[in-house]
Parts: C-alpha cells; sequence; structure tokens
C-alpha cells in the first residue's frame, strides 16, 4: 500500500491516515464481495469488483459482466448515474487496477478520467501485459489520486487463478 509517513507541515496526520487506511479497507471489503458474484462468468477477463464512494456512502457498485460487455468500473458508475448520483469528484474502489486499453470494451481508465473520478484505489495491479501499472499511470497523469496495494493479501487470494492465465 503506498501511504507516506512523512510529517511534513500541512500532510496527514497518522491518525487521519490510519482512518483512511480503515475506511479503504472496508470500501475493498465490499469490492471483493462484489467481484465474488462474477466469479466463473467472466470467460478469460478477471472478476472485478468496484464501488464509488461520495461524501463517505456507497453510491454505485458493480463487478464484471460477461466477456465483450462492462468491466466492473463501467457497471459501478452506471449504478450511481441511473440513480441520479454525479460521479464527479468521487472515489472508486477497484479490487484490481483499471484496464486502459481498448480489447473488446473501452479502456476503463478513459471513462474514470472523462467522468472526473478524483480518486482512484486498488487491490493489486493488472497483471496483463497491455495494463500493469500503466492504467495507475494514466489516471495519475489526468491528476487523479491512485492508491494501490489495499486489501492486496485478499485480492491476491481471490484472482489467484485468474493472474496466473497469461
Amino acid at each position: 500500500m503506498e501511504v507516506s509517513s512523512a510529517k511534513a507541515p500541512g500532510s496527514p496526520t497518522a491518525a487521519m491516515v490510519t482512518a483512511q487506511t480503515v475506511i479503504d479497507e472496508g470500501f475493498m471489503q465490499r469490492a471483493l464481495i462484489l467481484g465474488e458474484r462474477a466469479r466463473g462468468r467472466t470467460g478469460d477477463n478477471p472478476h472485478v469488483g468496484s464501488v464509488i464512494v461520495s461524501a463517505g456512502r456507497a453510491i454505485g457498485e458493480g463487478w464484471t459482466s460477461e466477456p465483450g460487455c462492462h468491466h466492473a468500473e463501467v457497471n459501478a458508475v452506471l449504478a450511481a448515474e441511473s440513480a441520479g448520483r454525479s460521479v464527479s469528484g468521487a472515489t472508486l474502489y477497484a479490487t484490481l487496477e483499471p484496464c486502459c486499453f481498448v480489447g473488446r470494451t473501452p479502456a476503463c481508465s478513459s471513462l474514470l478520467i472523462a467522468k472526473g473520478i478524483a480518486r482512484v484505489v486498488f487491490g493489486i495491479r493488472d497483471p496483463h501485459p497491455r495494463v500493469n501499472g500503466r492504467g495507475a499511470e494514466q489516471l495519475r497523469e489526468a491528476g487523479i489520486e491512485v492508491s494501490e496495494g489495499v486489501c492486496e493479501a485478499e485480492v491476491t487470494a481471490s484472482l489467484r487463478g485468474w493472474q496466473t492465465s497469461f
């Protein structure tokens, strides 16, 4: 998990960082549960879960659909927007780093940038050769705060079979 321990003036205190860590882990646990809904139904795609949070409350949830259909992040955005909620300025939690290339579906990272997501938190990097850190890099370059490694052990265990499919 990327958490700075520096105590520069105006930086978060250790208590604030710890509180954010607890919050992040709670929403990542929810994303793991959502991802399990897709297990065995995603073909060669990973079974990812995603939660969008605004003002401390989940406003959209999603999981990966069957091959060629929406990924978890897109489904979470659609769920929030169909409920009349804007995702601009929100935090998105996903068990896996958002994809950054066009394949059977558009790149999730592009959608998150276009929708104005302010922060992305994910469990593990996507080991796919076309992603593997590039999704996070693209988000950071767009000014989105990115935290990775949240609930890393649990996410790794959940996606173990898929991670070895390359």
